[in-house]
């Protein structure tokens, strides 16, 4: 039987993949309808976000995954998403589930490699101001072999919500979660049928790339001919990627600028045969990011066949919206 032309696979094989591919318009309609219903983000939800179960211990959120979004390893920006959601919801355990917070800061330990769904923190307050405006919150992520796999603290600052925009509870928040009504694709609205439309776009990459779509949302555009140790790319923001007040979410942000890191390590030629891994980050979000383009610029500091540094800047429409540090060590797993 004669292959396809440069692929090496019989044409029925690819036929036969083709008709099996999960749906991935149908998962990004169901991440809208329970952003309807449940009030979170549509990013959270197409990352599969959830309320952890009743007896699972305090109300806060876990990370169980579609299949057809992330099939494999839970992508590092996914923990980071959840990290930063189950450590902003403690502190508003405290101060009150309608508060607006905003992430000040944010450092995250990467403890494994390879990190297997579901994904669950264990989230709590350390410090809180008098006046309540300002929290230290930290967390612990367990995934499914039991180990905690990422270990993160950050500090949330209180801030008003902006006049046009109505914060709902998230879906923990909930005494009873409400119940989800099925969307039909002619139903959505602009902001959401661009969030269905960019999920299948990153489905297509994913494909091409042997990646997942969970990581394509946040994947940037990588420019050629970057001196060796940097690394410069950027992406158009989309409501595939914004929290309940329109901002980039912060755990996406994080993630962006590890990915940023991680290249610019990567194009440093190291002749050392041990790959890096991520270590730990550090981020502090300097101001919301909202707008049209966000670039990302990253420059390793040191590679070394031990330990490799990097530093990241995001800027928004050329405004400085983010800075961090990235450390990266040998995968020593297996």
């Amino acid at each position: 039987m004669t292959s396809g032309p440069g692929t090496g696979a019989d044409p029925a094989d690819q036929r036969r993949q083709v008709e099996h591919e999960p749906d991935i318009e149908a998962s990004a309609i169901a991440a809208v309808a329970r952003t309807r219903a449940q009030g979170m983000h549509f990013y959270g939800q197409i990352l599969g976000i959830t309320p952890r179960p009743p007896d699972g211990g305090p109300a806060g959120p876990q990370l169980v995954p579609d299949p057809a979004i992330v099939p494999g390893a839970v992508p590092p920006v996914a923990v980071a998403a959840v990290a930063d959601l189950a450590m902003g919801s403690a502190v508003r355990a405290v101060v009150g589930a309608g508060r607006r917070l905003g992430t000040v800061t944010m450092a995250l330990h990467h403890l494994a490699p390879v990190v297997a769904a579901p994904v669950v923190p264990a989230a709590r307050v350390v410090w809180i101001d008098e006046e309540r405006r300002h929290a230290l919150a930290r967390v612990d992520c367990t995934d499914a072999s039991g180990v905690v796999v990422a270990a993160g603290q950050g500090w949330f600052m209180a801030l008003p919500v902006p006049e046009s925009v109505q914060l709902r509870l998230l879906p923990w928040e909930h005494h009873d979660l409400p119940p989800v009504r099925p969307v039909a694709a002619g139903a959505l609205e602009p902001h959401e049928q661009a969030a269905v439309r960019a999920t299948v776009r990153a489905a297509e990459r994913a494909r091409a790339r042997g990646t997942s779509v969970g990581e394509e949302l946040t994947a940037l555009t990588w420019e050629d001919g970057a001196p060796a140790g940097t690394a410069r790319g950027s992406l158009r923001i989309g409501p595939e990627l914004t929290n309940r007040v329109g901002h980039v979410q912060g755990g996406a942000l994080y993630g962006i600028g590890l990915a940023a890191a991680a290249r610019a390590v990567g194009s440093t030629g190291s002749d050392d045969d041990s790959p890096l891994v991520p270590a730990d980050g550090s981020w502090q979000f300097l101001t919301p990011g909202d707008g049209d383009v966000l670039v990302a610029e990253a420059t390793v500091r040191r590679a070394g066949r031990r330990a490799a540094f990097a530093s990241v800047t995001l800027t928004v429409d050329g405004r400085e919206v983010g800075i961090g540090q990235f450390a990266f060590r040998p995968d020593t797993a297996g």
